[in-house]
């Protein structure tokens, strides 16, 4: 973000000056952008296909090395999880926890249930919030007493309006 300077006596020349200043600079960085942009294409086009090789290659052994492993994981991992071999680290983790619901079961029929019996209701989110884009759309005068009201903040923008070169 541009710091603001506070000047209090700023001629109109100034300001033109700046403002000229400001929009001519615009143009020049957007055409380093787009010359920085063909080099770095060009650089990309010329590595393109041997990334690519190494990609496929790497996807091939990293399905041979996860099929051995799979395969022989009793002798491989006796103590820990991970070993570490020929300079690489690799193993097996657990996952985060997470709630599946399964086959035949909808998460409706679930939550229905959960509601009657008390016990199940801790497992239940049930969450009051605020509906802002009502609030915006309808600006109800009442909610001022409750201490909400609608508000736009005003800030400046300067934009170099582009033109096709």
């Amino acid at each position: 973000m541009i710091k603001t300077i506070t000047k209090n006596n700023i001629t109109r020349a100034a300001y033109e000056a700046a403002l000229a200043g400001y929009v001519s600079n615009d143009n020049k960085a957007c055409l380093l952008a787009a010359e920085r942009d063909k080099d770095v294409e060009a650089l990309d086009n010329k590595y393109n296909s041997q990334f690519e090789a190494l990609r496929k290659e790497m996807e091939e052994q990293y399905a041979t090395v996860q099929q051995y492993c799979n395969r022989h994981r009793n002798e491989l991992f006796t103590i820990t999880k991970s070993v570490e071999e020929h300079g690489a680290l690799f193993g097996f983790r657990e996952g985060k926890d997470k709630v599946v619901i399964m086959d035949g079961c909808k998460e409706k029929d679930i939550i229905t249930v959960m509601a009657r019996r008390t016990a199940m209701m801790p497992y239940l989110r049930t969450t009051l919030t605020l509906d802002k884009l009502k609030i915006i759309r309808e600006r109800p005068k009442s909610l001022e007493k409750l201490g909400v009201k609608v508000v736009q903040e005003e800030a400046f923008f300067l934009e170099p309006i582009k033109s096709v070169v």
